[in-house]
């Protein structure tokens, strides 16, 4: 006759222990305070108020399931003078954001405001209140008056390196200061108003170094002669009245 084993309910018992263990464990990852975002701490703005960012911030949400790519478009979205951000998470319950703000490169004026322009040619601030902080960057006045939304691009990085270079070589070059640059329809053409009263006109597609010693030889040869303007857009050509 055989007989019947008895089961061992010790490992039954264990292996219920393990569970109960488990999603007490899970419970405590996912849904206690102890991981709730808490401490956000900030690095690398200058232009962007701290208080902008953190309400942006999710604070009490999980930090395991914050999603870092969707939080930094979010930002990257709200606030447009912000390139790019880094986060890390800093367990049990801490943030850091790295900001990276876009370049202060130009001034664009139109219909009576000012916007910061970053190196990549975007719109990213408006600066009309604080262009005593911004008097050292080249001007560039939009006769067209074209709306600017922060945030958009409005002009290609090409065209924004040409006004730098030509803002920060013309008195060396020339030794006469620039005071602002003008378009009307397109970029291409560019107007530069001189503090000595006359304009001189740039083909911003050509290079700004030759228009620039093409400008040179011209006024050590008819400076006495220039009133108005000296037009340069002509390779190997220069107008003036």
């Amino acid at each position: 006759m055989e007989q019947k084993k008895s089961l061992n309910p010790i490992p039954l018992f264990m292996f219920v222990l393990f569970l109960v263990a488990v999603f007490a464990l899970v419970y405590f990852i996912l849904f206690s305070a102890f991981f709730r975002v808490k401490d956000v701490f900030i690095e690398g703005n200058q232009l962007v108020e701290k208080n902008r960012i953190e309400n942006l911030i999710p604070k009490g949400e999980n930090i395991f399931l914050l999603n870092r790519d969707e939080l930094s478009q979010k930002i990257i979205k709200n606030i447009p003078e912000i390139r790019d951000v880094q986060i890390y998470k800093g367990i049990p319950n801490a943030l850091k954001i790295v900001i990276l703000e876009h370049s202060q490169s130009i001034v664009w004026t139109s219909n009576g405001r000012n916007y910061l322009i970053s190196s990549e040619g975007y719109a990213y601030r408006d600066a009309t209140d604080q262009m005593a902080n911004y008097s050292s960057l080249p001007r560039v006045e939009d006769s067209s008056n074209v709306k600017i939304t922060p945030g958009e691009k409005i002009v290609s990085p090409s065209f924004v390196a040409f006004i730098q270079n030509i803002y920060s070589s013309f008195f060396d070059t020339v030794n006469i200061q620039p005071d602002y640059f003008s378009i009307a329809e397109t970029t291409f053409d560019v107007n530069l108003k001189t503090k000595a009263g006359f304009v001189v006109k740039f083909d911003s597609l050509r290079s700004s170094k030759k228009q620039l010693d093409d400008l040179k030889k011209i006024l050590m040869e008819k400076r006495d002669q220039i009133n108005e303007y000296v037009d340069l857009r002509i390779d190997g050509w220069a107008y003036y009245r």
